[in-house]
């Protein structure tokens, strides 16, 4: 894996100093041990939490931490491309314990750049 395990754990600690009294809470209720897990159709990226039938990993492809449901241990089953830090994918959490329900959003605003064959 091009992302290594010393780059997630500052990329987490980061996020941690973020993180609000109730996220860091959460956080020290699901975190595990940072394992990889495979991505279908990408590769393999780096779990650091469980909650249900939730997982929580960084994809190194978008740069940011991300959920997914999961079916079978070292799985993940879904595709996500939030950028999000880790303080955030826990708000997330939280507002899905809070109202019993995931309301999204699924997908981050647009990153500005130069993108190739976007022109027409």
């Amino acid at each position: 894996m091009s992302f290594s395990e010393e780059q997630l754990s500052d990329e987490i600690n980061e996020s941690w100093t973020r993180m609000s009294f109730k996220q860091r809470y959460l956080w020290e209720a699901i975190k595990r041990p940072p394992e990889q897990w495979q991505l279908r159709g990408y590769g393999s990226c780096w779990t650091v939490a469980l909650i249900g039938s939730t997982v929580i990993y960084y994809n190194q492809f978008e740069h940011g931490f991300n959920a997914s449901n999961w079916f079978e241990h070292g799985v993940i089953a879904q595709y996500q491309s939030l950028n999000w830090g880790l303080e955030d994918v826990l708000q997330r959490q939280l507002d899905i314990i809070n109202s019993g329900y995931d309301v999204g959003p699924w997908a981050s605003p647009p990153i500005a750049g130069e993108y190739p064959n976007t022109s027409r």
